[in-house]
């Protein structure tokens, strides 16, 4: 057959000599393919370690509500902690189609061991009838103790962490104020429960609950699994019991309670796993390009040889499938790792209203998100540099484009990349909580301007090369210009990781000292605080009967003693937090948090009574406005205005602030939550706290605290729940000057041939390496210093979207310090790294141009 005549009929390739093909290829290849996988892995790692971090959580409050409740499908829910009358038990019973009804008291407790060590657990009593609806915690015979023994059963690591083991040592519990002891009867280990074993549980007897909380003849919940058929008569009857003051849910209303609550942190992290997984991605989209010509004039060949395009495509999709399938294990085992030690799930905040376990729980979505996303990427990184030769029918050589081209391409790309920055910013002004899509849309501003600010910055370098004695800049731009799409893709790299490092740092900042003021403010509203001991009380919404308060205020540097109440409370689908402080203390908090109406108004409402002030995002969500009643699903609910809208104080799902006589009205119960303290003028804070504890004793159950101590544990645990963002923040960077210094070297070391031809044309191997260096420094510089521009932007779109749709307080910024300071470090470590392999490039020796 003569040479480029195409055959008649077209051809197919076997399978098989398609595998061998690619065999004989990699030969010639392998460390490209190698920088590749690489860069897809990094990317999939990525992604698994975020999706697995969120999930963990998600799936650890599912598991814990399965595990306790079985079969059962509704449940009964009392509005306040002071629970449900146990007599309604038998009530609930007797309703037709009820196959088994199970009581439960639930309380937040503080688990000490005889060694001082404690952990903060959620303590369930509950008898015999939970066993019947089959759930993990009670199917082993190790649960006993239901059986009336008046013990406690521990999973295995939280009897480690308070250094309790043995069968009948005692473990002291501080619950509301008050201190209880019981013995351990057993512990729960991984081969009885599962993984249920990691959350963070104390299951005792249901009698020795009520005992320990002081809520005799008190339940919780109750839980109910009706028979074949009677679900929906069943709750319509348990709705007529409830009454209006009685919860009536299905069963996994706290996981939707959750998902709600972790909604923001989720999302946020997802995104900026995203981008790091980008950054990933362009490094193997980078390899690949080293690999173009090679597999163009495969694909020529083929053409020519009677090859049908699909066949074609076939071969190329065969390299995607083998690059990606390698490339998704490695990413999936260093996501492992990832999500195992750096990456690792937090509650933080939420384990304060949910009960989180700390379980590693790999679901088959997160695998399927992250692997997809690696195929996706090799697939497009293999396919997409060849667009131009796998269209053109009959196959030839491409023509390079004409400098017109170029330029109509250039104010295509220039005028979209207007469009999504224009697009992004409306969505800013209109739609706060299209953030994600706003970030999508920047994104794709900054890649399409990227090609722009590389060729302006290459023109304004090429004047100012006429200045300046020496070809060194000159010979780098002219290099740059020849280079093309490889040049624009390790600028995007940059680009995308200062964009996404500054982006995501400034808004965490900002975020943070948000928060940090919130602390501040609802802790200043006393000197000292006592409250329940425990870390799991640390928002102060477990109630405690007030016995201490005459004690306490004939103390001397006493100068009053206030009540605080406050608690969690069910609300649609948010669990929001109730903060009621004493009337007098009212005006620090409000005029500090509110975003709507008027503070002073507000204030002056507030303390009259009957009026409220509500987080924005429950009004948006329930459709209220400043001035408009509201009956709260409280206990004895009652109707009140609404007299401002607020932040969310630093709760993600919510706030509601009233007076604490309002709260104790809705509540039915003048139980304290806190004593807020105000000492006399001249009182030293450190004297005071040692005063007040040894008036309680040791044996109180309260913790006392300053205002400034209770304020930085707060604060501390703001920075454990934005933990997450800044680890992500934190590998953007690595991971993309790793890329850009690994993509430079390899581009630097395919044109060895016509780096000797340079030194041919007698070019010194001083000014070599300097016009090396010079095209890394170009090329980072442009990418980080457009991607810094665009974080900056970003970052206001990021704190419009905390402030405006999930309600946080925000300290609003412009991180130029940060961005600045980020950048120097890319471009500083890019090029430490280029450095030696640059220096290794410019002593190709001038023989190597002739041999090519």
């Amino acid at each position: 057959m003569a040479a480029g005549v195409c055959p008649a009929v077209p051809l197919f390739m076997k399978p098989l000599n398609a595998l061998n093909l690619y065999r004989a290829r990699l030969r010639a290849r392998w460390m490209q393919e190698c920088l590749a996988a690489l860069g897809i892995a990094a990317g999939v790692a990525l992604l698994f370690a975020s999706q697995v971090s969120s999930s963990s959580l998600q799936s650890s409050v599912s598991e814990l509500s399965r595990g306790i409740a079985g079969h059962a499908t509704l449940q009964v829910l009392a509005r306040s902690p002071q629970g449900v009358p146990e007599r309604l038990l038998a009530r609930v019973r007797a309703i037709r189609g009820v196959r088994v009804a199970a009581p439960v008291l639930e309380s937040g407790a503080n688990a000490i061991g005889a060694n001082g060590r404690s952990a903060s657990v959620q303590l369930i009593g509950a008898d015999g009838s939970l066993a019947r609806l089959g759930g993990t915690l009670v199917r082993d015979a190790a649960l006993r103790p239901f059986a009336g023994v008046g013990a406690v059963v521990l999973p295995a690591p939280v009897a480690r962490v308070i250094g309790v083991s043995a069968f009948g040592q005692e473990i002291h519990f501080q619950i509301a104020g008050r201190t209880t002891e019981l013995p351990l009867y057993s512990q729960l280990h991984e081969n009885q429960v599962g993984s249920l074993a990691a959350s963070a549980l104390a299951i005792v007897p249901l009698s020795s609950a009520q005992e320990m909380t002081g809520l005799a003849a008190r339940l919780s919940r109750i839980l109910v699994e009706p028979a074949a058929g009677a679900q929906g008569q069943v709750r319509a009857d348990l709705q007529r019991l409830a009454a209006g003051r009685l919860n009536v849910e299905s069963i996994d209303h706290e996981e939707k309670l959750f998902a709600k609550a972790a909604a923001a942190s989720n999302q946020s992290s997802a995104l900026f796993a995203a981008v790091s997984a980008l950054v990933g991605f362009l490094f193997a989209y980078n390899a690949m390009l080293l690999t173009v010509p090679q597999r163009r004039r495969l694909v020529l060949d083929l053409r020519r040889n009677g090859y049908t395009a699909y066949t074609v495509v076939g071969v190329l999709t065969l390299d995607a499938v083998i690059l990606g399938v390698i490339a998704c294990a490695l990413g999936l085992a260093l996501g492992e790792e990832l999500a195992l030690h750096v990456l690792h799930s937090n509650p933080a905040f939420l384990s304060l209203a949910f009960a989180v376990g700390s379980q590693h729980i790999v679901t088959w979505q997160s695998v399927a998100i992250a692997a997809g996303g690696g195929m996706l990427a090799a697939t497009a990184a293999v396919l997409f540099p060849l667009r131009d030769v796998l269209v053109r029918d009959p196959p030839g050589v491409v023509v390079p484009r004409t400098p017109e081209e170029r330029t109509h391409t250039l104010r295509r790309s220039t005028l979209a990349s207007a469009a999504c920055a224009g697009t992004a910013t409306l969505l800013l002004i209109a739609a706060p909580d299209a953030a994600i899509p706003g970030m999508v849309l920047l994104t794709a501003s900054l890649l399409l301007l990227l090609p722009l600010a590389l060729c302006a910055t290459l023109a304004l370098v090429q004047q100012l090369a006429r200045t300046i004695v020496g070809a060194v800049a000159h010979v780098a731009v002219v290099e740059l210009q020849t280079v093309g799409s490889r040049a624009v893709a390790i600028t995007a790299t940059g680009a995308i990781a200062i964009f996404g490092g500054v982006a995501i740092q400034g808004a965490h900042d900002d975020l943070l000292g948000g928060l940090t003021d919130a602390a501040h403010d609802t802790n200043g509203l006393a000197d000292v605080w006592i409250s329940p001991a425990g870390s799991y009380d640390l928002m102060s919404t477990t109630p405690f009967k007030p016995v201490e308060q005459s004690t306490l205020e004939h103390l001397p540097g006493v100068a009053e003693v206030r009540l605080y109440r406050g608690r969690l409370l069910d609300y649609g689908q948010r669990r929001a937090l109730v903060l009621a402080p004493p009337r007098p203390s009212t005006q620090s908090l409000l005029e500090a948090q509110i975003v709507q109406g008027d503070a002073h108004a507000a204030t002056e409402r507030v303390r009259a009574g009957g009026w409220l002030v509500l987080s924005q995002a429950l009004a948006s969500e329930h459709h209220l406005r400043v001035g408009q009643s509201v009956t709260l699903p409280t206990p004895d609910p009652t109707s009140m205005r609404i007299a401002a809208l607020s932040t969310n104080i630093g709760w993600a799902p919510g706030a509601i602030i009233m007076n604490a006589s309002d709260y104790a009205r809705a509540w039915g119960s003048q139980d304290a939550s806190a004593y807020n303290v105000q000492l006399a003028p001249g009182v030293p804070t450190g004297r005071a706290l040692g005063d007040i504890s040894r008036a309680l004793g040791p044996h109180s159950g309260l913790a006392v605290q300053s205002a400034r101590e209770r304020a930085a544990e707060q604060s501390a645990l703001s920075r454990q729940a934005l933990a997450r963002l800044t680890q992500i923040a934190a590998l953007i960077p690595i991971i993309a000057v790793l890329a850009m210094a690994a993509a430079m070297s390899a581009m630097v070391w395919q044109r060895r041939p016509r780096l000797a031809k340079l030194r041919l044309d007698g070019l010194p191997r001083v000014d070599l390496w300097g016009t090396i260096l010079l095209e890394g420094a170009l090329l980072v510089g442009v990418g980080a210093l457009t991607g810094a521009a665009f974080g900056i932007y970003g970052q206001q779109l990021a704190d419009r979207a905390l402030a405006q749709t999930v309600n946080f307080p925000i300290m609003p910024s412009i991180t130029v310090g940060g961005a600045i300071s980020s950048l120097a470090i890319m471009i500083t470590t890019a090029l430490a790294i280029l450095s030696i392999p640059a220096y290794l490039a410019a002593s190709v020796p001038a023989t190597l141009a002739l041999a090519d």
